[in-house]
């Protein structure tokens, strides 16, 4: 029997589209191809994930590596939290959830200064009961001792544990763990999912 729903965040509760969002900047669908490809999928920005680097040092970082992209970096630099945008439908089961008295937490590869805004900014951040980012703790999916930190701080049993993540990869820990997971992607229907779990949402 299901008791806890764990979140992931980007693509799951929060809009994580730089594609879409670097078109507030540029029409340049090349240009911006090459920036995510120099910037979110550089190892630096692992490392923010990892909580290693603060943002602004990894500004400085990409500045002095991609000096041709100066003005672009800092703009980016400056706004890119504004694309973490809330995805109404899922925030509406999380409430739900709530409502159900199912237990809420969050197990997610997040910049702990972005989190930082975010928790801020939006109120559905109180319903949760519990939450492991890795950018606090220095440690991410699909790293297993991740995982384990939920589990052993929160004291969860993992077999009463759906984990809802958009990477398959970090799923897969999650099931070796004896968790129930849903892969969530753009076409798939959350309350659908987790009814098929017998979890009244």
């Amino acid at each position: 029997m299901i008791k806890n729903v764990i979140f992931d965040l980007g693509n799951v509760l929060l809009n994580f589209k730089p594609e879409t969002f670097l078109l507030r900047y540029t029409t340049d669908e090349q240009f911006i191809r090459k920036f995510i490809s120099k910037v979110i999928r550089n190892k630096i920005w692992f490392n923010l994930d990892r909580g290693t680097i603060s943002l602004e040092k990894a500004k400085k970082e990409f500045i002095r590596k991609y000096p041709e992209d100066n003005s672009f970096l800092i703009t980016f630099f400056e706004h890119w939290t504004e694309m973490l945008t809330p995805i109404q439908e899922n925030v509406k089961i999380l409430y739900d959830l709530k409502a159900s008295d199912y237990n809420t937490y969050i197990l997610s590869n997040f910049i702990e200064e972005a989190f930082e805004i975010i928790e801020k900014k939006y109120n559905f951040f109180s319903l949760f009961d519990g939450k492991i980012i890795s950018g606090q703790v220095k440690v991410i999916k699909p790293e297993i001792e991740i995982y384990q930190k939920l589990i052993d701080k929160y004291k969860l049993i993992p077999e009463q544990c759906v984990f809802i993540d958009d990477i398959p990869t970090f799923l897969s820990r999650a099931r070796k763990l004896n968790m129930k997971t849903i892969l969530f992607t753009p076409n798939t229907d959350l309350r659908t999912e987790l009814r098929k779990l017998e979890i009244n949402v």
